[in-house]
């Protein structure tokens, strides 16, 4: 996808039409490397973390998000996602830390951190409602 047609998709998204918040929620899980590609996905997700796809969609794109953590596959503005997913599905995420925390990789175990010390604030927080 071009950077033209990502804008295009991302303002569809926010007019709520659900053919394109399908397709953005495909895009979003999908490996794609492209130019503006991350940039688009950051966007995305932070509109979704806010106005929620129907779940069957929040569930394939959580579940590539704790994949590319637990393996490794990811890089500039990964946190929207991470922050995204977090708040779709905060079990399915806490139960993705212990693989990344034990990586042999120390950018996984970095960002493992950050979301144990995002998932404790997330609790704190609702239990303090």
């Amino acid at each position: 996808m071009t950077k033209a047609n990502l804008h295009s998709l991302i303002n569809e998204v926010k007019l709520g039409q659900p053919d394109a918040i399908r397709r953005a929620a495909e895009f979003v899980a999908a490996e794609s490397f492209g130019m503006w590609h991350n940039r688009a996905r950051a966007k995305l997700c932070r509109y979704f973390k806010n106005h929620p796809p129907p779940a069957e969609e929040c569930d394939r794109m959580v579940n590539a998000i704790a994949s590319r953590l637990i393996e490794g596959r990811f890089s500039e503005q990964f946190k929207d996602q991470l922050s995204m997913a977090i708040r779709l599905s905060p079990d399915r995420m806490a139960n993705a830390l212990p693989l990344a925390e034990s990586s042999d990789r120390e950018y996984v175990r970095r960002y493992a951190s950050w979301l144990r010390n995002k998932c404790a604030h997330s609790a704190a927080q609702s239990t303090s409602l």
